[in-house]
């Protein structure tokens, strides 16, 4: 055999070296080494087989009954409390609801405002208690309509007892307002109005339109965004996409930042209709190009 330290040959079952005096490793240390990891691994067998083992079969057994078990608890609460809920925008052509987990955004009139909804059955209850104006809502009431912060909760308060809200009544179904929900054809009622889901991209218009009054104008679209260009001056846009129960595409602005725009003060208008090769904008026609 051969010193591991310096490389000198050694004789069998010396215990040091000769030439450097290293202390030689025994000749049992690796049998007992591999023994140890068979051992080892006959062990891991055993359990991952559960051969011959009934009590790592019944172990199994429980652990899966349990999983099984959590799994069921999941689905029932799902379905008590929506769970996830619904998810993305609605609209009905001038309002909008966007839900994300147990939050519903909506947006009508100029407000933007928040509550907590939950679904039973074929029915939405929105939490009119739990209302909250978004925080642009309320920058937006201050700037344009001179607001002040007392003038604004109490907007918040006149909002919530429009909608239904008791705060003496501790049942959320009985302190708001409820839609109904179609979930085959994904439509949300109310009386008679109808929202659509409003991220209906791929139904919607796509590349880019020209202005027939000026080829120097025109409007891009693509997934959600438009970009409106004049003579060089752009500004992007956001938008939801829409087809209604005649299978007609709405294209239907939104935002703030909109109403403030270009685009905007030079149409006038939130909603177009859309057809492949050409869009009616205000007065003006554009063309695919």
């Amino acid at each position: 055999m051969f010193c591991g330290n310096c490389g000198a040959q050694v004789p069998d079952g010396a215990a040091v070296c000769p030439n450097c005096g290293a202390q030689m490793a025994a000749k049992t240390q690796a049998p007992q080494m591999n023994q140890a990891f068979q051992n080892a691994g006959a062990r891991a067998d055993g359990v991952a087989g559960g051969s011959g083992n009934n009590l790592d079969a019944k172990k199994i057994g429980m652990i899966a009954a349990a999983v099984v078990a959590v799994l069921v608890l999941f689905f029932v609460l799902k379905g008590i409390f929506g769970g996830s809920g619904l998810k993305g925008t609605y609209t009905d052509g001038s309002s909008f609801m966007t839900f994300k987990g147990n939050k519903v955004t909506l947006t009508a009139m100029g407000y933007e405002m928040t509550m907590k909804y939950k679904i039973k059955d074929d029915e939405i209850f929105f939490d009119a208690k739990s209302l909250k104006l978004t925080d642009d809502c309320k920058k937006y009431l201050a700037d344009e309509l001179d607001m002040d912060k007392d003038e604004i909760e109490e907007e918040i308060e006149d909002l919530k007892d429009g909608m239904g809200s008791d705060d003496d009544d501790d049942d959320d179904d009985e302190s708001g307002i409820s839609f109904k929900y179609n979930k085959k054809k994904n439509i949300i009622t109310m009386g008679g109005e109808k929202f659509y889901y409003a991220e209906n991209f791929k139904a919607g218009p796509s590349g880019k339109f020209v202005s027939d009054d000026d080829d120097e104008i025109s409007i891009s679209f693509k997934n959600g965004k438009a970009t409106f260009d004049d003579d060089g001056d752009k500004e992007t846009l956001a938008y939801y996409c829409y087809e209604d129960d005649d299978d007609k595409v709405y294209v239907v602005f939104y935002g703030y930042e909109f109403h403030d725009s270009e685009f905007y003060d030079n149409y006038n208008t939130t909603k177009i209709l859309i057809s492949d090769d050409e869009i009616e904008i205000g007065n003006t026609t554009f063309e695919k190009d």
